[in-house]
């Protein structure tokens, strides 16, 4: 295990497997935070990479530290080692749309999925415009990193904090509806971050046509949808774990109070 510090919450670490693994940004790992039975479960957390290592498989994880969990893992020791199950879920949908770009957003912690969408799609050739959003300019996350990708796909770069400490003022659901209200066209929106933005960016969907996929933030507890803790409602009101049938989940699919 190797760790980074992002900044005085947030780090990042690399996980090396011996095993093989292929994942789809947007999917997750149930990763346990301490050694032995404490804590006793495992701690949700969405892929920020995924590649191939020298001897096998490197996993990206980027966490806010919030409680004794992520505080422990924030201080294990480098080389421990540690359980973790992935990739678990279903990720975003990165076929292209009509030849249109997408448009990446994440909003504070959100960002390990579309983070590691926006690196996919560069290699690829995909066109996006990557949206990065947080409270204050010392949460804003890899800033360089997203700057990287977003070059290398011919796309627009768009920083965001809501007290105007860095990049534009506001929300970053703002900054992308200033866009697409003078016109910008997109063919897909993914997103992950606080449910406040998630429902705002569905009902930006809902009102301009825009195709929005959301990776939701709900409390997991196994990943396998046994113990039933993350079940959100569906559009045809369905009530369904968002760990099997989610985490990524369209916004047309949801129900109303995500678009309302």
């Amino acid at each position: 295990m190797a760790r980074r510090e992002l900044s005085s919450t947030c780090f990042a670490i690399r996980l090396a497997s011996e095993l093989p693994l292929e994942a789809i940004p947007g999917q997750f790992a149930m990763l346990a935070c301490g050694n032995g039975l404490d804590p006793f479960l495992r701690r949700p957390f969405s892929l920020a990479g995924v590649s191939a290592g020298q001897h096998g498989t490197i996993v990206e994880l980027m966490v806010k530290e919030v409680g004794r969990a992520t505080t422990l893992l924030r201080h294990q020791a480098l080389g421990n080692a540690l359980q973790m199950l992935a990739p678990l879920g279903n990720g975003f949908d990165l076929t292209a749309v009509a030849q249109r770009p997408f448009a990446l957003v994440a909003g504070g912690i959100g960002l390990p999925p579309v983070l590691f969408a926006a690196e996919v799609l560069a290699a690829t050739g995909t066109p996006f415009d990557l949206y990065l959003g947080a409270a204050t300019a010392s949460e804003l996350l890899e800033v360089e990193r997203g700057r990287a990708a977003t070059t290398r796909s011919g796309g627009e770069l768009i920083t965001t904090t809501d007290d105007g400490s860095a990049g534009e003022n506001g929300f970053v659901t703002s900054a992308l509806l200033r866009r697409v209200t003078a016109g910008s066209q997109y063919g897909r929106v993914l997103a992950c971050g606080p449910t406040p933005m998630l429902a705002a960016l569905a009902d930006l969907g809902r009102a301009r046509s825009l195709d929005v996929e959301l990776s939701l933030e709900e409390p997991m507890a196994c990943g396998m949808g046994v113990c039933l803790g993350c079940v959100v409602t569906t559009a045809d009101r369905r009530r369904v774990p968002s760990c099997k049938e989610g985490p990524v989940f369209k916004a047309r699919d949801l129900a109303e109070r995500w678009w309302e």
